[in-house]
């Protein structure tokens, strides 16, 4: 009986991380359901909703060079959470498409921006950070949202 009770904590500790610990269940932040902060301004009645589940609003459509997969881009941008917090801003250059530079989500929000042009793009958790997050940065299951300027295409 105690060898039975031992391989089964030992299963537990293996599938759950832990024996006698009930595994950590992630609340994944839904776009059409969560409440935006209301410094964010976010009327999704503005957007575009891609099939990834993404949404997009191109604020200001540039006149320059669409940025297609391939292409090294310079994209300004900042960051948010859904409750208003600032996670990141800055100038960002990359790879456009090449997924192990930057999530899933920022390459789709900025694939077909035209050099002069800006968006703001809300990623699904699934195309950012998903159940484990950023610590210290981004909490798990939490939806991003972008506002980004496309300043490069080469």
């Amino acid at each position: 009986m105690a060898a039975t009770r031992l391989a089964t904590c030992a299963l537990a500790v293996v599938a759950l991380g832990g024996c006698g610990e009930d595994p950590v269940q992630v609340e994944f932040q839904v776009i059409e359901e969560v409440e935006f902060a209301a410094s964010l301004g976010i009327d999704l009645a503005m957007f575009t909703e891609l099939p990834s589940g993404l949404y997009i609003q191109d604020v200001v459509v540039g006149t320059g060079d669409a940025a297609e997969v391939g292409d090294q881009v310079v994209v300004g941008y900042a960051g948010y959470l859904t409750d208003g917090s600032t996670f990141g801003a800055g100038s960002f250059p990359f790879e456009l498409g090449s997924t192990d530079q930057a999530i899933v989500g920022f390459h789709d929000g900025v694939r077909g921006m035209q050099v002069g042009g800006e968006r703001r793009v809300i990623i699904p958790t699934e195309l950012g950070y998903g159940a484990q997050g950023l610590p210290g940065l981004i909490p798990p299951g939490w939806i991003l949202i972008f506002d980004l300027t496309l300043d490069q295409v080469s």
